[in-house]
């Protein structure tokens, strides 16, 4: 599973946090620094509400993933390894990623580095993201016990 651009998910945004602090922060930004990806600040315009979607904090990068890959399994892990138990088939798609650094939308995610992303689910927000992966805010996050795994 090494090396197939799987995507680690450690916590979830609420859409509160989202409305009130991300996405004017994003703007801000963008305002200021100008937009370090116009394409990509395109998609965000675009999907930026879309219909079964959330704001994700992701763990490191494994290699480059692209804005747009999709995704078709899901799965619990501890310590980087997956829990024994079912694999689900959960279709997703990574809408756009943003940077970690002057937040603003992303056309990927960079290999080692934490960042953000919006992901859609075409078929519903499965169960195990709102009953595994904690919800964020301003903090930092602390790595949580168990992690969200799409690949």
């Amino acid at each position: 599973m090494e090396g197939e651009n799987r995507l680690i998910l450690l916590g979830r945004y609420p859409q509160q946090f989202v409305q009130n602090s991300l996405i004017p922060e994003m703007e801000k930004n963008i305002a200021r620094y100008g937009e370090f990806f116009p394409a990509a600040c395109e998609v965000f315009r675009n999907c930026r509400q879309a219909e079964n979607s959330l704001y994700f904090h992701h763990s490191y990068a494994e290699s480059e993933i692209p804005m747009g890959q999709e995704y078709h399994h899901i799965a619990l892990m501890e310590r980087s390894r997956l829990l024994p138990g079912p694999v689900q088939v959960c279709r997703s798609k990574v809408l756009c990623f943003f940077t970690a650094f002057r937040i603003q939308p992303s056309p990927s995610a960079m290999r080692g580095h934490h960042e953000n992303s919006l992901i859609q689910f075409p078929d519903g927000i499965p169960p195990m993201i709102w009953e595994e992966l904690p919800e964020i805010g301003p903090s930092p996050i602390a790595l949580p016990e168990r992690q969200v795994c799409l690949f």
